[in-house]
């Protein structure tokens, strides 16, 4: 070859690759990858032209990707990262729900795949700025990096970008630093690019109404992935199907049981039976169909489990997954969207209080039936009273109302707490025959914060100090902050108490969940869900309380907010107090129970009482006496109970 053809040639400009194209050539998968080495696009297809659309030259704008876990899609991400800093350099941002995934993703996604490519990672440049830190800013020719987490304002004010990435934006703050949402915050960053910007943004959805990645989808083209039967050739997207569908996953397992053995889906047309070994010919045959094919340049694409590549998510765990959710509402939720891919639509936003006490019954108040095998109890501190439920919990976190009622009183006086101390140590009768105590105290701090203190201070661990949070979605429990205490003389004790901050919100969601949780025999669930219970002769204010409030919406600059809502005049003690005591079961255990060994222990008291006087009533415990002075409590009494 002559140097002036080689000249020319080397004049020639790169041909322009697609992202998937570049993925396939140069992108490899770290030593910590489920399938490390060479990336292949044909492993999940489906991913093809969604990153594709992402190419420089394409015309698309805006790609969103609504998907459940393990189909692939960070990866994809990733590819689009790489193929930035590789052949079409620019400020690029990528945003998690928080800091912290932002440094993990930087950590251990971006910096081992870097490893593997050491001619790729000879371009990027850590930038150690001042105050900053090189994990959340990395350098090349042309561009730059930015790892960021929602809940960081400050960073949302910094230079333009042209590339953003939003990954899991239904995770992201509401409201960040009182300016706004945080995604819309960073698309405004691209409007210098806005001839020549991109935007990924991909999420698994969460709660109708409130997901981010559903908003997104429904301005696009709202793509689904049909593939072909492999008897008929029948192009179809995968669906669960379900209970009244000719087609889609079907599976058989016994009765009660989550243990499936045989999985497989129908064809809607030929209604033939499809293995999931057919899956690899019907990715790689499938097509992107849009249901919007008018818009062009914000492209939509929807995922569910069902296509996840052989040796990933099988269709035999989705099922099994399913048997298992559908027991309890909130774990149904989290298998809507992480499986189906699809934004969960909470139901019965305040349950019928006259449908949940038209099932009570079936055991006598102060009374344990045999499922119980755990006893907690939760406390809200009121200016003249305590009130107190105490709840039994058994297995599949199933949960019967043992006992509620008002220890009147002011919380100054120390007979309130003595009062509360005879109660904690009570024994209930179990239809065993034997008697169970309290496990687990949670006691409301959030009034007459330094009363409560004094009184955990001596009782921990078995008693416990608890405040709600106001932060949407927080779990119910988590872990303490120490706090100060300052005793009746004046005396501060640094550290003295540790305070549980309660997500209130999420435990609210989770109770309602729970009430309207049919009998066996209207639903055909298993006995052992759970399902809340309630004992005879409680009256109707203890109803109206439990469901006194509303989960409704309201918006925050132009944005969709669930919050809960009680009425004008309405009282909500015994809502407040159900938090509290389940709050209590999970710091003492609840998913880590061994129902079996408390099962057999029980058994054990069975066999090892000999004594055969009943047990003693309420008013035989050794109560410390009463002020005559003040209203007397009857939180004792087997009759009234409020």
């Amino acid at each position: 070859m002559s140097f002036q053809s080689s000249f020319k040639d080397g004049l020639r400009p790169s041909p322009l690759l697609t992202v998937s194209e570049w993925a396939d050539q140069y992108r490899m998968l770290p030593a910590t990858s489920a399938e490390k080495g060479r990336y292949r696009t044909s492993r999940t297809p489906y991913l093809k032209e969604p990153m594709d659309c992402l190419s420089m030259h394409s015309p698309v704008r805006v790609v969103v990707i609504k998907k459940p876990t393990q189909v692939g899609a960070t990866e994809a991400g990733n590819n689009f990262l790489f193929y930035v800093a590789d052949i079409a350099p620019g400020p690029c941002m990528m945003v998690f729900p928080t800091t912290e995934l932002a440094k993990r993703h930087s950590k251990t996604k971006v910096a081992t795949s870097l490893r593997e490519m050491p001619w790729l990672h000879s371009k990027i440049k850590d930038v150690n700025a001042r105050g900053g830190d090189s994990i959340f800013i990395k350098e090349f020719p042309g561009g730059f990096w930015t790892f960021m987490g929602s809940n960081s304002p400050a960073i949302f004010r910094s230079a333009s970008i042209q590339i953003l990435i939003l990954d899991d934006e239904d995770g992201y703050e509401a409201d960040v630093g009182g300016e706004g949402d945080p995604g819309d915050l960073a698309k405004k960053r691209t409007d210098s690019f806005s001839a020549t910007c991109k935007w990924l943004l991909m999420s698994t959805p969460t709660v109708k109404g409130l997901s981010r990645v559903d908003n997104d989808y429904e301005t696009t083209d709202q793509c689904e992935y049909y593939v072909p039967c492999p008897h008929c050739d029948e192009m179809q997207p995968l669906i669960w199907g379900g209970t009244g569908f000719d087609h889609g996953i079907k599976f058989s397992h016994k009765h009660k049981s989550v243990q499936v053995s045989d999985v497989w889906y129908v064809c809607r047309k030929c209604h033939k039976r499809i293995d999931e070994y057919h899956k690899p010919f019907m990715l790689e045959n499938g097509v992107w169909v849009p249901t919007h094919p008018e818009i062009k340049l914000y492209r939509g694409f929807q995922l569910n489990s069902m296509y996840s590549p052989l040796g990933w998510v099988t269709w035999k765990k989705i099922a099994m997954e399913f048997l298992e959710a559908k027991k309890k509402p909130e774990k149904l939720k989290v298998w809507v969207n992480t499986r189906l891919g699809l934004s969960f639509e909470v139901e019965g936003e305040q349950p019928d209080w006259k449908k949940i006490k038209s099932r009570a019954g079936g055991y006598k108040i102060n009374t344990v039936p045999r499922g119980g095998l755990y006893l907690v109890m939760g406390v809200d501190v009121q200016i003249n009273r305590l009130a107190v439920i105490v709840l039994a919990f058994g297995r599949e976190e199933e949960c019967w109302v043992i006992f509620y009622g008002e220890i009147f009183g002011k919380p100054a006086e120390p007979q309130v707490w003595a009062e509360l101390d005879t109660l904690r140590k009570k024994p209930f009768p179990h239809a065993s025959g034997v008697d169970l105590r309290i496990g687990c105290t949670a006691v409301d701090s959030g009034d007459q914060t330094q009363l409560v203190y004094n009184y955990v201070k001596t009782r921990s661990p078995r008693v416990i100090a608890v405040k709600g949070s106001s932060t949407r979605g927080k779990q119910i429990i988590g872990r303490p902050t120490m706090q100060d205490v300052t005793s009746p003389n004046g005396r501060v004790t640094k550290g003295a108490v540790e305070l549980y901050a309660i997500g209130t919100d999420t435990a609210k969601y989770l109770i309602y969940s729970r009430l309207q949780l049919k009998d066996e025999l209207k639903t055909g669930l298993p006995t052992n869900t759970a399902m809340i219970h309630m004992p005879s002769y409680l009256d109707d204010d203890f109803y109206e309380q439990l469901v006194s409030e509303r989960l409704t919406t309201r918006y925050v600059k132009g944005y969709p907010v669930k919050e809960w809502v009680l009425p004008s005049g309405a009282r909500n003690e015994v809502l407040d107090i159900t938090v509290y005591a389940y709050a209590a079961a999970i710091h003492a255990g609840l998913y880590r129970f061994d129902w079996h060994k408390l099962e057999k222990e029980l058994g054990g008291l069975i066999k090892a009482k000999t004594i055969t006087k009943p047990p003693p009533t309420p008013r035989e415990v050794n109560a410390p006496k009463v002020d005559k002075t003040r209203s007397k409590s009857n939180f004792l009494s087997n009759t009234t109970y409020r």
